[in-house]
């Protein structure tokens, strides 16, 4: 996800919460050296545990930016990829942006999605809790894996598949699933099911679901 330098100075004012945090950076040089790698990945870590997140490299707590070079910002952004490949098991793909408000100083951000599995970091396993991070229990790694493995097969089966589109769904296969009020509007009807992309989503594509309930052969597509 992007965002606007407009949502960024916002947040700055408004301080961290469940879905930002900001993170000081101390450099040697070029070199960054604090905060250390473990407790990044920590960081990191909690966020895909829960809704995703962003951390501002390069903001103090107090909404402060503390500005970078191109150099520091170039070090500093593989050691966040070296962090989220090696350090986070099973490893995590994230978006980096660079930029800069009015102020002209630079500073680097990660944007986290939430994870479709639980990932752990070298201090254990975390979750982010309002502002702060913290340690999962054993009934929140249950929890969480319910969570997921649900989220897993429901995101596959609303998967729309490419080169289909409504006309792919067979009338008579489709018609008997849906209710007079669906009938009147089967595009409408059959998108509530999961069967068909909803119309703001773009032109709309017969689902995995679809396929499978409302073509004669499946495995064609």
């Amino acid at each position: 996800m992007s965002w606007s330098k407009a949502d960024i100075r916002k947040q700055l004012a408004l301080g961290e919460d469940s879905h930002w945090e900001f993170q000081q950076v101390e450099f040697r040089g070029s070199r960054p050296v604090s905060p250390r790698r473990d407790d990044l990945a920590d960081e990191i870590a909690a966020f895909a545990n829960s809704d995703g997140g962003v951390l501002l490299c390069g903001v103090s707590d107090a909404g402060e930016v503390q500005g970078m070079s191109r150099a520091q910002l170039d070090a500093l952004e593989r050691v966040l990829i070296e962090i989220c490949r090696d350090l986070i098991k099973p490893p995590l793909v994230v978006d980096l942006f660079r930029t800069e408000l009015e102020d002209g100083k630079p500073f680097l951000g990660i944007n986290v999605e939430r994870g479709y599995a639980q990932h752990d970091s070298p201090g254990g396993s975390y979750e982010r809790f309002g502002s702060s991070k913290r340690k999962m229990t054993s009934d929140d790694r249950m929890r969480l894996a319910q969570r997921r493995g649900q989220a897993r097969f429901l995101w596959f089966d609303k998967q729309p598949v490419e080169g289909t589109g409504f006309g792919t769904l067979e009338k008579e296969l489709w018609r008997p699933l849906l209710s007079v009020e669906g009938a009147a509007d089967p595009r409408l009807g059959l998108a509530k099911m999961g069967l068909l992309t909803p119309a703001h989503e773009g032109e709309a594509r017969a689902t995995v679901a679809g396929v499978l309930l409302c073509t004669s052969n499946p495995e064609t597509w």
